[in-house]
């Protein structure tokens, strides 16, 4: 089965990049990858995405920042991000959750849990 959903995974752990591209290409998602949340949102105006899955801490642009730019932006704003983090302090977590993030994964997960919280994400 072919899904057809295009993910945008921004992400500057090369090794995490590779584990998340391997699996959700396999599930038929066509990924998108940027290293940092920098040129995301010229992207997501101009491209139709169904969900970005962003690490928190990144150089340049890190991902609350990219979160609550998608967010604020009315043309986007219904894109669900799904926040990435090694972060697993309450106040950090709620934070981005606070600001419109559909999911707040911790470092290190399941490539299956990660899916599944992709696939109810992607239900709302």
């Amino acid at each position: 089965m072919v899904n057809k959903k295009k993910i945008i995974l921004i992400e500057d752990d090369e090794g995490v990049t590779r584990l998340i591209q391997f699996k959700l290409a396999k599930e038929g998602y066509e990924i998108v990858v940027f290293p940092n949340g920098e040129k995301v949102a010229d992207y997501l105006l101009t491209n139709k995405v169904s969900l970005v899955i962003s690490d928190v801490m990144m150089p340049v642009v890190d991902g609350l920042t990219i979160l609550k730019l998608i967010k604020s932006t009315p043309e986007i704003a219904d894109i669900p991000v799904i926040l990435l983090s090694t972060y697993s302090h309450e106040s950090i977590i709620l934070e981005g959750l606070r600001a419109g993030a559909a999911d707040y994964i911790t470092k290190p997960f399941s490539t299956s849990e990660l899916l599944m919280r992709i696939q109810k994400a992607l239900l709302k």
